[in-house]
């Protein structure tokens, strides 16, 4: 009998296998911990991203609390001055201790303007003098008194900028050209107030940068940049000592205020203009004036600060005639003030800074800046 040739059967494993099942296990459990990991990476920088914004957004609402928070001491200045305005004694005159305000009898410049709370935060009522009279921290207000105000500079007195920028450390041809500069640039006609130093539309229009004389009153320092002879550093070294309020009026400084620049520019200015006066007696009768007004305990800003008087220094011949001549410009009462207010929001830190020029008369802001 004939026979068909067995074939041979392949032989497979069942989808059952133990083996099959284990390897197929293995890969799943490998593909399920890889997508956990990556899950896992996903949420972390989901969650980093979150608190960078969650973050971000209640920084955002500390500044706007900050703002307002230095918005209320603004207002709270500003009703400090009312309040002096009103009081007939203080009103009479202004020292660094009591400047626009009038302090009770326990009540210091730190208890009147220091950490003062309001809401979620508080506010600082606080300066720095700057230039050289340092960087320490004061509480109160500043008047603009107590600087030069290069609006009220005429063709009488305009020699008292021009020996503030000397005494700042710059030579004799840099302050009289910035000098005159700065009057040519104000007044209103054509013809420089001198030849040689001055500057009007002819010069102006002859630089790179063509421009034309304003004509009118300055109304920020930050123009004295563009006048003739003015450099950033110049700038830098006299920002501090110089003011554009009131537009209109009489130069006035608040001998009781002003710092040793602006009294030492004031006097050596009057010095050239007195027979046998020299720089040197303008240093000495400074030197007095800021030795007397410290008062008994020798130092500044404290309650026992004194109102300058003539015949309570001792000063020579020379320095009681310098004395007056700078009286010509003096006041005692400084109607022109500076409030610069810090906010701090506590939960978050945030800070806002608003700083302000003040009117006392009618209480109007003449400038406005916050940082």
């Amino acid at each position: 009998m004939f026979e068909f040739p067995m074939r041979k059967k392949k032989c497979s494993v069942p989808e059952h296998f133990p083996g099959r099942k284990r390897k197929r296990s293995g890969t799943i459990l490998v593909s399920v911990l890889w997508i956990l990991v990556i899950l896992t990476v996903l949420t972390v920088s989901l969650g980093r991203n979150t608190h960078v914004e969650l973050s971000l957004v209640k920084h955002a609402v500390g500044k706007v609390k900050s703002k307002y928070i230095a918005w209320a001491g603004f207002v709270y200045a500003v009703e400090r001055i009312r309040e002096d305005s009103a009081d007939t004694d203080a009103a009479k005159q202004d020292t660094l201790y009591q400047c626009g305000v009038r302090l009770g009898d326990e009540e210091s410049p730190q208890e009147a303007f220091q950490n003062i709370t309001v809401g979620d935060g508080y506010f600082d009522v606080q300066y720095v003098p700057g230039g050289q009279e340092g960087k320490k921290i004061y509480y109160g207000l500043r008047d603009e008194e107590r600087r030069i105000n290069i609006n009220a500079l005429t063709v009488q007195n305009y020699n008292i900028l021009s020996a503030l920028v000397n005494v700042l450390g710059f030579d004799d041809e840099t302050a009289k050209t910035i000098a005159c500069a700065v009057l040519d640039w104000k007044d209103e006609d054509d013809s420089p107030v001198d030849a040689a130093y001055g500057a009007e539309d002819d010069y102006y229009g002859s630089l790179a940068g063509a421009r034309r004389c304003k004509n009118r009153s300055f109304d920020s320092p930050e123009e004295l940049l563009l006048v003739r002879g003015m450099t950033r550093e110049i700038y830098d070294a006299l920002k501090d000592y110089v003011t554009v309020f009131p537009k209109q009026g009489t130069l006035q400084v608040n001998f009781d205020t002003a710092p040793a620049v602006v009294l030492t520019a004031l006097a050596r200015a009057m010095s050239t203009v007195l027979p046998n006066a020299a720089p040197s007696d303008a240093d000495a009768l400074v030197e007095k004036i800021l030795r007397y007004r410290q008062g008994e305990d020798g130092a500044v800003f404290t309650r026992d600060d004194r109102v300058v008087g003539l015949n309570e220094m001792s000063v020579n011949a020379t320095e009681r005639n310098l004395f007056l001549a700078m009286s010509q410009f003096r006041t005692y009462t400084s109607n022109y003030l500076r409030v610069r207010v810090k906010g701090t929001e506590k939960a978050r830190g945030a800070q806002a800074v608003v700083e302000a020029v003040v009117y006392r008369n009618d209480l109007s802001t003449l400038s406005w800046h916050r940082d």
